[in-house]
């Protein structure tokens, strides 16, 4: 099991641009002390539900400040980018990371953004397929051609080359069953975060995930199966439901910015509707109970030890600063999750490869 933490860059009252980019560095060199494995990169424009757009550039700051840790990116919009710049930031940060970078890659929803950068919502699915389809030859591939709807390109390199052969994983972020089974079946690696979502209905997405894989020849237990949630870790009462209220401030704040009836895809209006009802009738105790994974150190590892027996999750993503929450309530959770969960999980592992090493000498 491997743990890391996700940064949304938000900008809640009090708070300066200047001060949240500058502590949430420092955020992420503590995780990289504390010894998370990763840490994910929230892209996003024009409004102070997160601030940071170039996820990309800021890893460059990452990767000085950092040792081991993994940066990801949770996730690039790839309808927003011109998928050969995209290529060359992404190889940058591969080369002065030496290769620690995972790549995040979404359509986007927020009408606002699409509209800041001209670009028509109803566009999006066919701009993410072929900035996706290039963004993988050009990282692979030294030269390529490609001829799409929106983008044609002949005997193209894009420099500088990827320090990783082929270039970083790239993880597409993914909620319906449809694009489980999809991805499933053609090998594409996945990251999901499903707020709300009841367990059964992840169990179902997850299934078909892996029946998909098996079905068409890959070998599921190779790849990494990320699972991000909100988390608060402690003992202390208001602690617990300050991080509960923080949570059910954001979620609050999601509703603002999904499109509008009059706004999404035709196809995706009455789940984005359902989305507004239910964020629009929600109460603090349901956040608390099934908006994220809050409670002592034990509560924690038991929804992740569950989350890890009924999905198969192999990557724990907890969003540890959730926004508006307290800074000083937040880093000492982030240090009670890497003193008391962290550690419960690495022996349990180190405990599994002596039980495999003394099989595989009696076998």
């Amino acid at each position: 099991m491997k743990f890391g933490i996700m940064n949304l860059f938000p900008v809640s009252d009090g708070s300066s641009d200047h001060q949240v980019l500058r502590e949430t560095l420092d955020e992420i060199q503590l995780a990289d002390e504390l010894g998370f494995d990763s840490i994910w990169l929230a892209e996003h424009h024009f409004s102070k539900y997160g601030i940071l757009g170039s996820p990309l550039n800021f890893g460059m700051a990452v990767a000085e400040r950092t040792k081991r840790i993994t940066i990801g990116t949770a996730v690039l919009v790839l309808p927003l980018h011109h998928p050969l710049r995209l290529a060359e930031d992404i190889a940058a940060l591969d080369v002065l990371s030496g290769g620690r970078v995972s790549i995040g890659v979404g359509r986007g929803y927020q009408p606002a953004e699409f509209a800041g950068f001209g670009i028509p919502l109803a566009e999006s699915k066919q701009r993410y397929q072929e900035t996706l389809e290039v963004l993988r030859l050009a990282l692979s591939q030294e030269s390529f051609s490609y001829h799409g709807e929106i983008f044609h390109y002949d005997n193209v390199t894009t420099y500088p080359r990827p320090f990783t052969p082929g270039g970083p994983a790239i993880l597409q972020g993914t909620v319906s069953p449809d694009s489980f089974r999809d991805r499933g079946a053609v090998g594409e690696a996945i990251i999901t975060s499903p707020n709300f979502t009841p367990l059964g209905v992840m169990q179902r997405n997850f299934a078909l995930y892996r029946q998909s894989m098996r079905e068409n020849g890959f070998d599921i237990a190779s790849y990494e199966l990320p699972f991000m949630q909100q988390v608060w870790c402690g003992d202390s009462t208001e602690g617990l439901r300050e991080a509960a209220r923080a949570a059910l401030n954001y979620y609050k704040s999601v509703g603002k910015v999904i499109p509008g009836s009059e706004e999404a895809i035709e196809q995706e209006r009455s789940y984005y509707a359902a989305v507004a009802k239910n964020i629009e009738l929600l109460t603090l105790e349901q956040t608390l109970t099934h908006g994220g994974n809050f409670g002592s150190a034990q509560r924690v590892i038991e929804t992740i030890e569950m989350l890890r027996e009924q999905l198969g999750i192999n990557h724990y993503i907890g969003w540890l600063r959730i926004p508006s929450l307290d800074r000083t309530t937040a880093l000492k959770a982030m240090e009670e999750f890497a003193t008391k969960v962290i550690p419960h999980f690495r022996a349990a592992d180190r405990a599994d490869r002596s039980v495999q090493a003394a099989e595989a000498v009696v076998g």
